[in-house]
Formats: structure tokens, sequence, C-alpha cells
């Protein structure tokens, strides 16, 4: 089985530029827009807290954590958690990844602790939501903040819930930290972070063109029907376009649901925020998998977050529009 797997990637690998020749303009668009997107909205809102976030862990000053220990550690997460949570919540995924491999880099969190602390430190940012998706998208600033409270209540009541079965991290005073002893610690940490920027940008483009080679070879119409199916149960059908764009890159998908406007848009918005779509879901697994996260663990724990916003969207749009 593993054999035939890697026979049907490498098909697809080999077919794949030969799709891209077949209409290189098309392609070369798509990839324009990606790396569009890139420059205008991302690079500018995440730049910033990549380099806040390698400076804290190369100069020991994430030592201030320390203050939130015991928060922290009811929660079972190492006290240098409490920044990568911190700055995912306020800049977005995946600044929080980011700042768990500089942490794990630094001795301040072990990688028996890397995988958990993960699921709590892959949020969007709040300018997202509110700005972007709720204010501009559904036109409505009230939507924003229902999905804003779905998305971190997904996210974090999942985690309570598994809370029991945890074990408490490691203390700190086991783990080998090495800070980093330099006289440049700043121009390292914006080299470090405009590579981190670049493979962010590498991976939006490059999701662009595999969208568009799924609606040109119309394989995206496959999943589009099963998920149209499904929602014609609740006659909300429409919204299968929206909701299987979002599965592959979440803003698109998004603006889709969005301009659909039916009862189950921003319940399905808010599935695709809190999953992150594949494209954030690949920008993240750059950063986690050399922390050492447990990569099947994270994506499970993902859905079962996303599931969660959906419902309690659902439950507050009820409520609140």
């Amino acid at each position: 089985m593993i054999r035939i797997r890697k026979i049907a990637a490498f098909a697809v690998l080999l077919l794949f530029p030969l799709l891209l020749l077949a209409s290189p303009k098309d392609y070369a668009a798509a990839c324009a827009e990606g790396i569009a997107l890139w420059s205008k909205s991302v690079l500018p809102a995440l730049f910033p807290f990549m380099v806040t976030a390698s400076l804290l862990s190369k100069t020991g000053a994430a030592k201030i954590s320390d203050r939130l220990s015991p928060l922290m550690r009811s929660c079972k997460l190492p006290a240098a958690a409490s920044l990568c949570i911190f700055l995912s919540m306020l800049s977005g995924y995946p600044v929080g990844s980011r700042c768990l491999l500089d942490m794990k880099n630094a001795g301040l969190i072990s990688e028996n602790d890397t995988t958990r602390a993960s699921f709590v430190c892959s949020t969007s940012g709040p300018m997202f939501l509110l700005g972007s998706v709720g204010a501009g998208m559904f036109a409505d600033l009230k939507a924003g903040f229902i999905l804003l409270a779905a998305h971190l209540g997904g996210i974090f009541v999942v985690y309570a819930l598994f809370l029991p079965f945890l074990k408490p991290a490691n203390a700190r005073e086991n783990l080998p930290v090495s800070f980093q002893k330099s006289d440049n610690v700043f121009a390292e940490s914006i080299q470090s972070a405009v590579i981190s920027i670049l493979c962010v940008g590498g991976f939006i483009a490059y999701f662009c063109v595999i969208a568009k080679a799924l609606e040109n070879t119309k394989l995206m119409e496959i999943p589009v029907f099963l998920f149209s199916s499904l929602f014609s149960l609740f006659h909300q059908s429409s919204a299968a376009n929206g909701f299987v764009h979002g599965l592959l890159e979440c803003t698109r998908g998004c603006a889709e649901l969005a301009a659909y406007g039916g009862f189950f848009a921003l319940p399905c918005a808010a599935f695709c925020i809190t999953l992150g779509g594949a494209s954030i879901l690949a920008q993240q697994i750059a950063f986690l998998k050399p922390a050492g996260v447990k990569i099947k663990h994270f994506i499970a724990v993902k859905l079962l977050q996303a599931f969660l916003s959906f419902f309690l969207c659902l439950l507050l749009q009820g409520i609140f529009l």
C-alpha cells in the first residue's frame, strides 16, 4: 500500500509540470496572484512579529514568561509557551509555530512538550477576523466578533478537554537552555525572519497554482459535489464551493462564503479559519516538524477544534445575528 501511494505521488509530481506547460499564462497569473496576496497582506502583517519572536528567543527575554508560570503549569504547558500563545493570538499563524520552534531551539520548551503547545499556538489574528473577514467580507463587524469568539473557543475548549489526560510539562531547570550569545543578534533575527517569511510566500504562491490546476482539470468539482450533497440535507448546498476552496486556502474560501451569504456561510468560515486550510497548515508544519511536533496529532486536534468552532459559531450566530 505504501509503495502504491509513493508511485501515485511520483506520477502526480511528474505530470504536474506538464499540466503547467499546457496553459502557462493561467498558472503564471495564479502564481503572481499568490505573490501579490503575500506582499500586500501577509508580509507587512507577519514580518515584524517574526523578527520579535526571534529576538525574544535569542536574547533570553522569554524569561519574563516566568511570571505566568503558575498559569501555564495549571494548563500543563511550559512557561515559555505563554509568549508563543500571545504572539499567535496577536498576529496569527504561522508566527506562533515559528515562535515555538525558536523556544524549542533555545531550550525553553522540551521536544516532548512542543506537540501539546502547538495545539494552542495556532490561532488566527484578530485583525484578520474582525477587519478582513468580518467588516470586510461579511460587511458586519458583529460577524467578525462571532468568528473570533468561535475560533478561540474551539481551540481552547478542545485543549481544556484534553487536560485531564496530559502529563505535567517538563520543568525549565531540566532543560539545556542555550540563549544566543552574539553581538549581532538583531541582524541575525532579521535574516532568520526574512527566510521564514519568504517560505510563507512560497507556500501561498504554490497553493494558488495548485488551486488553479484543480479548477482547470475539474478535480475541484469532486469535493464540491460531495459537500454539496452533505449540505443539501440542511438546504445549504450552495455553501459547498466556498467551503472547499476554504479547505485549500481559507482567505479565498471566506470571501466566497461571504458572497454566498447563507446560514452556513459564517460557521463554514469559522471551520476553515480554525483548521487553516491546506496552505496555512503547510506553512505551520514547516516550523512545527523541526520543533519535534507530532504532525498527525496536530492535524487531528486542529480538525476537532474546527468542528467545535463550526458549532459554536452556529450557536452564536443564532443568538446574536
